[in-house]
């Protein structure tokens, strides 16, 4: 079974990881059928969050850097919104190569904060979308 049947059949996304190093495995090693295989899974375990869960993700980490913005840097945030938006590249545009992005950030009482993100390719620099994440 390929990783796209298991996916499609199971109603969730894997990781190319589990997929390879257990999921594969643990089916050829079974005489289950595609089917009854994959209701075997525990979810919970092997299902990523879906691209728009990604996106909320984004949305709520730059709404607290922005709540945070005149106090204080949150470096920890800024880091794991760069993750967020590391990991849904990869995911949406996985056979795309030379694809990045850019957080546009606006001032707030002399302070920045992300009010966008763009994804791009650094070959043609055309965009691919805008995800706006704060007003």
């Amino acid at each position: 079974m390929m990783k796209f049947e298991f996916e499609q059949i199971a109603g969730y996304e894997v990781s190319i990881d589990d997929y390879n190093n257990i999921i594969e495995p643990m089916y050829m090693a079974t005489e289950l059928s595609k089917e009854e295989f994959v209701k075997t899974l525990n979810k919970k375990r092997f299902a990523l969050k879906p691209l728009s869960g990604l996106i909320k993700d984004m949305k709520k980490l730059a709404k607290e850097l922005k709540e945070s913005c005149t106090h204080y840097t949150d470096y920890e945030k800024k880091e794991k919104l760069d993750s967020v938006i590391t990991e849904y590249i990869q995911r949406k545009y996985v056979c795309m190569q030379s694809v990045t992005f850019i957080i546009n950030e606006k001032e707030l009482w002399s302070c920045y904060y992300p009010k966008s993100v763009e994804i791009y390719s650094t070959k043609s620099y055309k965009t691919y979308e805008t995800i706006e994440l704060c007003a």
